[in-house]
């Protein structure tokens, strides 16, 4: 896995601008912003695929709102912008903007399939607690 900084103009997903500060956590020395498990490469790339279009991204952002006060996003997203940080875990290129990086720094990012459903699920140690859903968070 390695990281990179992307700087392309414009964006389409949704903003995240808003948002207060998060108490900061500090990664240690040479570690990814974000891990991404084999299995989000696996499942993103057989949607992507299915998408046809070979420069789409996935995109993860963090807006206000869910029962926990924040919750997580995901879209496929072609363009990114100067403040996105870029995580390559394989083929799979994972775009983050600056503000919900920092209430994302060191997440690990994991898809799961069970008897109840597939889904994608964010362990993020910024976060001080979590709803039943999964889907949202408070810091």
């Amino acid at each position: 896995m390695s990281t990179c900084q992307s700087h392309a103009a414009g964006s389409s997903c949704a903003s995240s601008a808003s948002l207060p500060l998060a108490t900061p956590f500090t990664l240690p020395e040479g570690a990814a912003p974000i891990k991404v498990s084999d299995a989000v490469v696996s499942k993103v790339s057989v949607m992507l695929a299915e998408e046809g279009d070979p420069n789409l991204k996935l995109r993860i952002f963090v807006t206000g709102g869910g029962c926990s006060g924040f919750q997580y996003g995901f879209a496929f997203d072609e363009e990114s912008k100067a403040d996105d940080t870029c995580v390559e875990a394989g083929s799979l290129k994972v775009i983050v903007d600056a503000s919900s990086l920092q209430f994302m720094l060191g997440a690990e990012i994991d898809y799961e399939e069970s008897l109840e459903g597939s889904r994608f699920v964010i362990r993020n140690p910024n976060a001080a607690s979590t709803c039943g859903c999964g889907s949202s968070f408070s810091v």
